[in-house]
């Protein structure tokens, strides 16, 4: 299971469509040469879920399903300049090419099949590439946890049943960002023994109560240096949100529309412009080759470290 210095990182992403995911979402971006992305799936939280009308499920802070595609086509226009600066970005089509969606309807919900749990699904079963899998979990593992299921509902009570849960079981490492629904518990951990690295404190660092840790650590958080960075690098960083920048996201709570003038008012502690969160970075902050050794054992320490 150990990379190799010299070897990028294979990933999928999961995530719930958060203001701290799509500010993750721009970073990851920005970084994508230093991975092989393998696929990129919306799925749910306790905090975030499209709701079913036929259940009778309303939607809880959802932000919707395009804002992904919206963030690869931004990404488009400054390709052929990243590409000067580094090799390996991604094309913007293959990124568009491996978006799917997954479980959104609920909270936890693994009971449907849905694009892209069957996307993860058929990628886990033909898989021969011999590097680990890590699947960045930035919502629920609920999509996850579905996947898994359909599998074992396929192949659970067929001769080659070990060999497939073994192959998987060796290769694939979950990251989770504070577990964010109950289908690890209830599911995976149940049935597989799949490695998984639980960010359950590292993260706060990078996430919306960065105020409350170590200045020293988080200074250039603060507005001055954001606003001089979001500013003087043109049109793709102008989607980062920060504290009180007349930013409105469709489908948010009023209350966590940061980037409102009654958010700075109802929480003196933010000034305009300060940071909000990238609270899911870490979890491929931890799969850059930088010399660390971190991805051999988290506790080795590294830019993305979590607490086991």
């Amino acid at each position: 299971m150990i990379k190799q210095l010299n070897e990028k990182a294979r990933t999928i992403i999961t995530t719930d469509g958060e203001v701290d995911d799509m500010n993750s979402f721009l970073r990851y971006l920005l970084y994508s040469n230093e991975f092989d992305t393998e696929g990129i799936i919306l799925t749910s939280s306790v905090y975030h879920y499209a709701g079913d009308d036929e259940k009778g499920i309303k939607p809880e802070r959802w932000t919707g399903e395009k804002w992904i595609p919206y963030l690869i086509s931004e990404y488009g226009k400054v390709y052929d300049h990243l590409k000067v600066h580094g090799e390996g970005y991604p094309t913007p089509e293959y990124l568009q090419s491996i978006y799917h969606v997954g479980n959104i309807s609920f909270k936890g919900e693994y009971e449907q099949e849905t694009d892209g749990s069957r996307f993860l699904e058929n990628y886990l079963l033909e898989d021969t590439d011999e590097r680990p899998l890590y699947i960045q979990t930035w919502g629920g593992t609920n999509t996850t946890a579905r996947a898994l299921r359909s599998i074992e509902e396929k192949y659970g009570h067929s001769p080659e049943w070990s060999t497939i849960k073994k192959r998987i079981e060796e290769k694939v490492v979950i990251y989770i960002i504070l577990d964010q629904d109950d289908t690890y518990n209830e599911y995976i951990a149940k049935k597989w023994h799949i490695k998984v690295i639980n960010d359950k404190f590292n993260f706060w660092y990078f996430a919306y109560l960065w105020k409350y840790t170590n200045y020293n650590l988080t200074r250039k958080l603060n507005h001055d240096w954001q606003k001089k960075l979001v500013n003087n690098f043109g049109s793709f960083l102008a989607n980062y949100a920060l504290i009180g920048d007349g930013r409105v996201i469709d489908g948010e709570n009023e209350d966590e529309q940061r980037g409102i003038d009654s958010y700075l008012e109802k929480n003196p502690e933010y000034e305009r412009f300060d940071f909000i969160s990238e609270g899911d970075s870490p979890s491929f902050f931890y799969l850059i080759n930088n010399g660390l050794r971190n991805s051999s054992d988290p506790t080795f320490g590294g830019v993305g470290w979590p607490i086991c």
